[in-house]
């Protein structure tokens, strides 16, 4: 059904001339290129614009891209013939620069003009030393602009370092990081040469044992009165020096000084006998009258402070300097064990009760109690360097794991871990210094030995192992970065052991 008159189409009208007219202004002319490029030059040089890089360096992009456009057009209608002249130019040419061996586009027709094709000839010899058009565009924009990164030609090394930096930066599952963490359940140890396999004779109790803060050295000292001072290296461990010191059993001996001396004390003597490393002599140091021996004492971490602990439940604190007392205080039963925090501003004390006592050092009160979970006498006590964990060992064989904080703020802390694998009373508690590993031990019992991992809680299986000799072990230490340790026993032994995780010392 129709719904109007139809409608009449236009016939188009094909027109020559107009068609050659848009073609001209879309494309240009490519007959007349030279001609426009030599009369815009020739003004450009006429009218003394030379020192105006500027728009020079514009001129020059402008004369570029035409060129460019009108030698792409050609090159494409002779696809076949570009390929085998680039394929040439790289492979025959190689050597002659890097702009040549590593371009992405050669164009044949470069070589055939020359700088007179598209300048002023009086003015090109005059002035300018290039003698092709290519060179003199290449030296202007590297004049004007520099030589951008992308046109960079990099050696094949270079290119296979850079993308293999790329990879490894984005991916870490092919550069892994080594963990600095422990990891639980099993540790690697390996037994290493005694520490005190040359000597054998501070006694059959090597009751002391101490890795110098700052050095590979440690000494060793026992029931004879001896200490004696080694180099640790792990396989020979050679002897430095042994002192003999006479009716002077040793039963406590620290390092003082930044372990520049060595402090030793025994239950039958009210004076102390000093060792000073640097100079090799030995002097006694009078203890304060009220204070009758120093079998059981501990030194801050900073060396200002000595707390010795008394018979009835006193705690003299000494001066580190001097050994002069400063103060004494007193828990309402003996003292049995004590423990300076890192910071050394609070002493921590444990005895014969179930209580824990914290002591302020500046103050010298007593500013907190708490109950020991379960405790009825304790054995040793221990902070580890960070801080975060405190130990407590009961003569019941029961090991406590607090969190430091509960313990100074709560009345009765609840333990993080408690530990049952030992059932003889607890002598020995120690952090080592990246507070990843509570060792443990008994001297009532033959390879009473456990490590604790921290803060997983949970206790190493692989060590001790049944074929183990530890015999009793009487004290524990490790060394400054945790690559070894050290437990003495009754037998003259100071046996050393190597933590592969941690560093070499």
């Amino acid at each position: 059904m129709m719904s109007g008159p139809p409608v009449k189409r236009q016939k188009l009208l094909y027109d020559s001339e107009e068609e050659a007219r848009l073609e001209r202004v879309v494309f240009g002319d490519g007959q007349d290129v030279i001609e426009k490029l030599l009369g815009e030059d020739e003004q450009r040089w006429d009218v003394g614009e030379v020192g105006d890089e500027e728009s020079e360096g514009e001129k020059l992009g402008e004369l570029s891209g035409e060129e460019s456009e009108r030698s792409g057009g050609e090159s494409g209608t002779s696809g076949d013939e570009s390929d085998g002249d680039v394929a040439e130019g790289s492979g025959a040419e190689s050597d002659g620069g890097a702009e040549e061996s590593g371009a992405a586009w050669v164009d044949p027709d470069d070589k055939t003009y020359t700088l007179n094709d598209v300048t002023n000839p009086r003015l090109h010899v005059k002035h300018r030393p290039e003698t092709h058009l290519k060179e003199y565009l290449q030296n202007k924009f590297t004049k004007l602009v520099g030589t951008p990164k992308w046109a960079e030609i990099k050696t094949h090394e270079e290119e296979d370092s850079d993308s293999e930096h790329e990879i490894l930066k984005h991916s870490n599952h092919l550069a892994p990081v080594k963990t600095k963490k422990l990891a639980k359940g099993l540790i690697e140890i390996k037994a290493l040469r005694n520490i005190n396999n040359e000597t054998q004779n501070e006694g059959p109790f090597v009751t002391n044992l101490r890795f110098h803060p700052t050095s590979t050295v440690a000494f060793a000292t026992g029931l004879s009165g001896v200490v004696s001072l080694f180099q640790i290296d792990g396989k020979e461990n050679k002897k430095l020096q042994s002192i003999k010191f006479d009716k002077f059993p040793v039963n406590c001996a620290r390092f003082l000084k930044d372990g520049t001396e060595i402090i030793l004390g025994t239950r039958y003597r009210n004076y102390c006998q000093i060792y000073d490393l640097m100079s090799g002599k030995t002097y006694k140091a009078q203890l304060p009258h009220n204070v009758t021996n120093a079998k059981n004492f501990e030194v801050s971490p900073d060396g200002k402070l000595i707390a010795v602990a008394g018979r009835t439940g006193e705690i003299h604190l000494l001066n580190g300097l001097t050994k002069e007392s400063i103060t004494t205080v007193r828990m309402n039963k003996k003292c049995c064990t004590m423990a300076f925090t890192p910071d050394s501003k609070n002493l921590i004390t444990h005895g014969e009760s179930e209580e824990i006592y914290i002591w302020d050092v500046n103050t010298r009160r007593c500013t907190h109690r708490a109950v020991d979970d379960g405790c009825l006498a304790s054995g040793a006590v221990a902070v580890s360097p960070s801080g975060q964990f405190l130990a407590t060992g009961s003569k019941q064989g029961v090991v406590n794991i607090y969190d430091t904080k509960t313990v100074m703020g709560s009345r009765f802390p609840q333990p993080l871990k408690i530990v049952l694998n030992l059932v003889t009373p607890i002598t020995s508690l120690k952090f080592n210094p990246t507070s990843e590993i509570l060792a443990m031990a008994s001297q009532f019992k033959e390879n009473a030995f456990r490590m604790i991992h921290l803060p997983s809680l949970h206790v190493f299986s692989n060590f001790p192992t049944f074929q183990t000799v530890m015999h009793n072990p009487l004290d524990i230490d490790f060394s400054p970065n945790s690559g070894y340790l050290g437990i003495s026993n009754n037998k003259n032994n100071a046996y050393l052991y190597r933590l592969k995780h941690f560093g070499n010392y």
